[in-house]
């Protein structure tokens, strides 16, 4: 992991009524306009999603990672301040860090790789119960390696991201997963249900499912 590049944030976006009154020709060169922002920005890597109908409130999401959380916020800035920025609002958020787990081991799942995306992100928060928390640590690591077993039996075709947001977001955790078949997901998640670690889980809500779209094609969802 790059250290200096260990912020990332999800920031969700959606349309405001009054983007209704841009010609056409106008709302194209707002995006245009949107779309260089984001190009002249190359210090935060930045990947968008189609959001449209897969979640209440959000037409598409900007996943950005860089050095400092400072940058996140100046470049959300310069984003709302474009054209098409003032008919845009933010629905949702999702900001962490990464740092290697304690549970981990030398064959833990395969982490996303944030410049080789797949097809579908399935992201959401995520946060332990309090009995969790203290319990012995051998006992969490135990329960956990069971989990992260289920896991490494779909490594091949899904990728994984923890974030840890403790006392920066209002949750514990962010979890992000990769794929190209939302089906190969779904019975992932069906097993990891039957863990023993899905007792302590005290909530993992809400569950945004995003879809992998060069920046031009996300915005057509405007």
């Amino acid at each position: 992991m790059n250290q200096s590049m260990q912020f990332y944030s999800y920031i969700f976006f959606d349309a405001e009524p009054s983007i209704t009154t841009l010609s056409k020709d106008a709302l194209e060169a707002a995006k245009k306009e949107f779309i260089k922002c984001i190009e002249a920005n190359a210090h935060i890597n930045t990947r968008s999603y189609a959001t449209l109908a897969l979640r209440q409130g959000t037409r598409f999401m900007l996943h950005m990672n860089a050095e400092s959380p400072d940058a996140i916020q100046l470049f959300v800035r310069d984003l709302l301040h474009t054209t098409l920025g003032t008919h845009l609002r933010i629905s949702y958020t999702l900001f962490g860090l990464r740092r290697t787990s304690q549970y981990a081991g030398k064959h833990s799942p395969k982490e996303s790789d944030f410049h080789a995306p797949h097809r579908y992100l399935v992201v959401y928060p995520f946060t332990k119960t309090i009995e969790w928390h203290l319990m012995p640590f051998e006992e969490r690591r135990g329960i956990m390696k069971a989990h992260v077993d289920v896991g490494r039996t779909f490594s091949d075709t899904i990728s994984q991201m923890l974030l840890y947001a403790y006392g920066i977001d209002d949750h514990e955790f962010i979890v992000s997963y990769q794929m190209d078949s939302l089906e190969d997901f779904q019975t992932l998640v069906m097993s990891m249900r039957e863990t023993e670690s899905r007792r302590h889980t005290k909530n993992d809500l809400p569950i945004f499912t995003c879809i992998s779209m060069p920046l031009e094609e996300t915005l057509s969802m405007l």
